[in-house]
């Protein structure tokens, strides 16, 4: 077989196109999932967390030291971190969450936002905030530049980017310039 006869790149192209394929599969479906999950983002929120909120009516007229005293008394799973009074209501800091009081009705509400360790986790590596990922996700973008060229020229004839390959290829590429339009 002759180094440049079509048979001979067809072979190598398929190969290297399957081989690479399997090798990072599990990449692809992390990388994939977690794109789904980024595109779907509820009102700009991280998915990467849930959002718990509580609510407490507590007695009122409260001061931020007495607060503070109730808060380590009965709220002992939730750090508090700091209280600011703030003109009708003290804003109440915790470890992973934010909340407030009112001191006028007792009212005590705050949210607490909790990390979904797998979309975290997928995320991290979508984003490529995860220290030394950098060289993993550029090989991994590299090898899926090699599927898109080498499957662009693995299947001769009609079908194959001489045919309507071509013009599906003039489609995938004008597609997304449709949408800043």
């Amino acid at each position: 077989m002759k180094l440049w006869s079509k048979k001979f790149w067809r072979k190598w192209l398929r190969l290297i196109h399957r081989d690479l394929g399997y090798f990072f599969v599990g990449i692809t479906i992390i990388y994939a999932v977690s794109g789904i999950i980024l595109n779907h983002k509820k009102n700009g929120e991280d998915p990467a967390y849930r959002t718990v909120k509580q609510n407490y009516k507590l007695e009122a007229n409260l001061s931020p030291d007495q607060l503070k005293t109730y808060w380590g008394n009965n709220f002992s799973d939730y750090h508090l971190n700091r209280i600011i009074p703030n003109s009708e209501r003290y804003d109440v800091y915790l470890k992973g969450g934010l909340g407030k009081y009112n001191p006028m009705s007792g009212q005590l509400e705050f949210e607490l936002y909790e990390r979904k360790q797998w979309v975290y986790f997928m995320n991290k590596l979508h984003y490529n905030s995860k220290k030394g990922w950098t060289l993993m996700a550029d090989i991994f973008a590299v090898a899926m530049l090699l599927f898109a060229l080498s499957g662009m020229f693995m299947v001769p004839g009609k079908k194959g980017i001489t045919g309507r390959g071509k013009w599906l290829i003039v489609i995938g590429i004008i597609l997304p310039f449709l949408f800043f339009l």
